[in-house]
């Protein structure tokens, strides 16, 4: 019988059982496989490793036996270059962590298993790195000392960084000590200051108070608590508008609502009620504070009481006008000779005719009747010329209250000329008219502004006494616009010499050997009272100018003078050569 094919085959395959040598040896073969891939696999691992990180290994004298490739990132060395070579070439004697890296071998000696220190290591390039290392001793069989293991971590930047946090900790310790020295000594001066503005505020003499737009008061110092007899806590929270005089609280809404940011403060005067009844006149500067909207958010007011001023205006007002009235009588005193003989003209007319009415009737015949009754009729043309001189010199040299009313300023000189008329034949002065057309009404009092034109026509009269006759012209000019009128008296006189024209309206002063300087200062005082000013220039010939400028009636409420820079009411009329 054959055999089985598949049955031979696999006694043809079958081997004998290994023997245990061969068992051992295949073992033996297996760990070493398994020991290569391992080392394979953490070799792998080491060469691999990235960041700050060195693996190495030296034998007992420093030999560097290994070291990982990530060597160059940190310092800058191959691999190859630092193998052979001892570490203690890559560190100074003067190193940080030099002696505690030379006491590692007798560390090891005394058993100790673990080392961990910091170590300063030269960079290839230049400068050191500081190495954390932690490193472990490896033994053989019998115990003995045969490599040192290690790991060492780059911490240069580390601890550049937290060096640099602490420089910058520290800086900004310092900046807030000095930060909070500094706030301390402003919050200091600031205190200081504010104590030093309330002590200020609180023992200044004027009255200085804030309020809201409604008028309720936000602050109050002593001297408008003082002055208005209350306590500040009742002041606080209070509107100070039923301390205004009724009459004045329109003047005051006006007031305030002219303040606008570019024009945010303005003085006004006002009365106002204490509360013992008694009314004062109070002088308030107004600020107004406003928010970005530019709305008005608080006011503040700076007042004195201006009572005794007012009073002592009024006084002056009063001597002023009384002074007037004597000039007045002064001048028609030393006018008297001229009134006589204005008034004996007429009366002088009266009676011829009366004597001559007379004859007439004696006579008898018919045609004497006639003529009588013509002699009649300027008998009473002459007793009313007569009433008209009179009563023109009465109204001149009373004393009455100023009356203001509109008025021809041509009329008035005209009616001032014919008062001094005889004066005007004495001085033999020819009087030369230079009027416009349609001249604006002015508002005055009509006594006081023909003092004045008479005092300025005796002014001139007097300038031309010295030159001759023929020579003595004054020119009288009127001329206008939409706002002032203007009124020149242009003499040939002696001129201003070396005379300041500006004193010339001083009172007392005076270039004339007889004069008692009080002409001229009154002329300034009703020009003023007029809201207007007069003036005096040189010629360019010969002679002054006098002009005095007044509002017209349409502008009649601007009070007050016209300022310097503007020229319209000093303006003077052409000149001509006399």
């Amino acid at each position: 019988m054959s055999a089985d094919p598949t049955t031979a085959s696999s006694l043809s395959n079958t081997s004998p059982p290994p023997t245990r040598g061969e068992q051992e040896t295949d073992f033996g073969r297996a760990a070493q496989h398994a020991l290569d891939q391992s080392e394979d696999k953490y070799r792998r691992l080491i060469e691999g490793i990235s960041g700050d990180y060195i693996i190495y290994t030296h034998d007992p004298a420093g030999i560097l036996t290994y070291v990982s490739p990530s060597v160059e990132r940190v310092m800058g060395y191959s691999a190859e270059q630092l193998i052979g070579m001892n570490w203690r070439a890559l560190v100074g004697d003067h190193y940080i962590g030099r002696e505690e890296a030379e006491r590692v071998e007798a560390e090891v000696e005394g058993g100790q298993k673990f080392h961990r220190f910091t170590l300063e290591m030269a960079h290839a390039h230049g400068g050191t790195r500081l190495l954390e290392i932690q490193q472990r001793p490896l033994f053989d069989d019998q115990g003995e000392y045969v490599s040192m293991e290690g790991i060492a971590k780059d911490l240069t930047e580390s601890i550049r960084n937290a060096q640099e946090l602490q420089r910058l900790k520290e800086d900004l310790e310092q900046r807030v000590l000095e930060r909070t020295a500094e706030l301390s000594l402003r919050n200091k001066q600031i205190r200081e200051n504010e104590l030093r503005y309330r002590s200020v505020v609180e023992d200044h003499t004027e009255f200085i108070f804030r309020w809201l737009p409604g008028g309720e008061i936000s602050f109050a110092n002593g001297a408008y608590c003082r002055y208005f007899k209350k306590n500040r806590d009742e002041l606080i929270g209070q509107s100070f508008l039923p301390t205004v005089y009724e009459e004045d609280r329109p003047l005051l809404e006006q007031h305030i609502q002219q303040l606008t940011p570019s024009k945010s403060h303005a003085v006004i005067e006002y009365r106002v009620c204490k509360s013992t009844g008694e009314i004062c006149w109070v002088e308030w500067t107004n600020r107004a504070l406003f928010n970005e909207l530019g709305q008005a958010r608080e006011y503040q007011s700076f007042g004195r009481d201006i009572t005794a001023l007012k009073q002592a205006a009024d006084t002056i007002r009063e001597k002023e006008t009384h002074l007037a009235h004597v000039s007045r009588l002064a001048t028609m005193g030393e006018l008297v000779a001229g009134i006589a003989h204005e008034v004996h003209q007429p009366l002088h007319a009266a009676n011829t005719f009366a004597e001559a009415a007379r004859r007439y009737l004696q006579d008898g015949h018919p045609e004497g009747i006639q003529a009588a009754i013509a002699c009649t009729q300027d008998i009473s043309e002459a007793i009313h010329r007569t009433a008209k001189i009179i009563r023109r010199l009465r109204d001149f040299t009373q004393s009455g209250n100023v009356e203001f009313e509109p008025l021809d300023l041509g009329e008035l000189v005209q009616e001032a000329c014919d008062i001094i008329a005889y004066e005007i034949g004495q001085a033999q002065v020819k009087l030369v008219w230079d009027r416009c057309q349609h001249v604006p009404l002015i508002q005055g009092d009509r006594v006081q502004l023909e003092q004045a034109c008479i005092n300025l026509l005796i002014n001139a009269f007097e300038s031309m006494q010295d030159i001759p006759v023929v020579n003595r012209v004054l020119r009288i000019a009127i001329a206008a616009d939409a706002k002032w009128v203007r009124l020149a008296f242009q003499d040939a006189g002696c001129g201003l010499g070396d005379v300041d024209a500006a004193r010339l309206f001083d009172a007392f002063y005076t270039t004339k050997k007889e004069g008692m300087g009080m002409g001229l200062s009154l002329c300034k005082t009703i020009a003023e009272a007029h809201g207007g000013n007069i003036m005096a220039q040189r010629n360019h010939v010969v002679g002054t100018t006098f002009v005095l400028s007044l509002p017209t009636a349409e502008h009649a409420a601007l009070a007050a003078a016209p300022p310097a820079e503007t020229a319209e009411p000093g303006e003077t009329p052409k000149e001509t050569s006399s």
